[in-house]
């Protein structure tokens, strides 16, 4: 009976070992005041981080997915992080200012869309969130050093596929989210 109950046992801990733990909801809310689930299934969703500090990389790093955008597949989400500073005070000004951003951000995107077989506008798929008092950073599991650009991506499971504390090479990035889709090249630089 021992025996039994102790492979019993050995079995259910195998099991959970190999079950993936679900992850935890992560959700925000635009900057166009839509709520978004970061971490929702059914897209490949790259989460970058953005500051002050590091706003020329978090846009080579985005226009390093450019050949993905406009797939249904495949989201791309900045997160300013702005924890720690006085922006908190113009929250309007900054979330006006990202609009604007965004919009620019749209028009330069259109022929990656074309290239990808959608005729829609860019810009309802640009999620951009600000994180003024350092929560979503958390959530994301982030170090908080705005200093850093911070990724990660999400499977289209909804769990994590890839992290970097401090993203230098972006054809890392652009390789991880095209094996994650599944997409031709992916071993490609």
């Amino acid at each position: 009976m021992f025996r039994l109950l102790r492979s019993g046992v050995f079995l259910a801990v195998a099991l959970l070992g190999m079950a993936r733990v679900v992850a935890a909801p992560i959700d925000a809310t635009d900057v166009d005041g839509r709520p978004l689930r970061l971490n929702a299934p059914g897209a490949v969703t790259a989460v970058i981080s953005s500051s002050p500090a590091t706003q020329q990389q978090t846009r080579d790093s985005g226009k390093a997915l450019d050949r993905f955008r406009g797939r249904a597949d495949f989201r791309l989400v900045v997160v300013v992080d702005l924890h720690g500073s006085m922006a908190g005070i113009v929250s309007g000004y900054v979330r006006d200012r990202m609009r604007h951003d965004l919009d620019t951000e749209a028009e330069r995107l259109k022929p990656a869309y074309q290239a990808n077989g959608n005729a829609h506008s860019p810009r309802p798929d640009l999620e951009g969130v600000v994180d003024f008092d350092g929560k979503l950073v958390d959530a994301l599991q982030w170090e908080r050093d705005a200093g850093k650009l911070r990724v990660t991506v999400f499977a289209k499971d909804g769990h994590e596929a890839a992290r970097w504390a401090d993203l230098k090479d972006y054809a890392e990035l652009e390789k991880t989210v095209a094996r994650a889709l599944g997409a031709a090249g992916a071993g490609k630089p």
